[in-house]
């Protein structure tokens, strides 16, 4: 009897042992602006759903990130940027294939008009 336990122990011993995938990360937004005014960054899928990840501070940067939930997005990512001084509105992206592996450089020019968005891979 014990001969036919024997393969059926070793397989729950394995298959405690396979390690299980844990939470995807975040995937990080590095953002920097040359623009001479507090500007609000908002995240979109395509143009609904506004998530405001934060204000950076004129010619300053700030850090934020898209949770796994939020990179699910098939109309691909906008991020709505919001001068200010001038309370006005322009739109950056979109971009698409955001993973968890991925890294979004978003670079505000002094003309918001003219900001980019950028994925690139972390492991390169």
């Amino acid at each position: 009897m014990n001969l036919r336990l024997a393969p059926t122990s070793l397989l729950l011993v394995a298959c405690a042992l396979v390690p299980r995938p844990g939470p995807t990360p975040d995937t990080p937004v590095a953002v920097h602006s040359h623009n001479a005014s507090d500007v609000d960054v908002y995240l979109l899928c395509g143009q609904a759903n506004p998530q405001w990840l934060g204000t950076v501070p004129k010619k300053g940067a700030a850090e934020y990130a898209i949770s796994r939930e939020r990179r699910l997005c098939a109309a691909g990512l906008n991020f709505f940027l919001v001068v200010q001084t001038k309370n006005q509105g322009y739109w950056v992206g979109p971009i698409r294939g955001v993973r968890s592996s991925s890294y979004v450089e978003l670079v505000i020019e002094t003309y918001a008009g003219l900001s980019s968005a950028n994925l690139l891979d972390a492991t390169r």
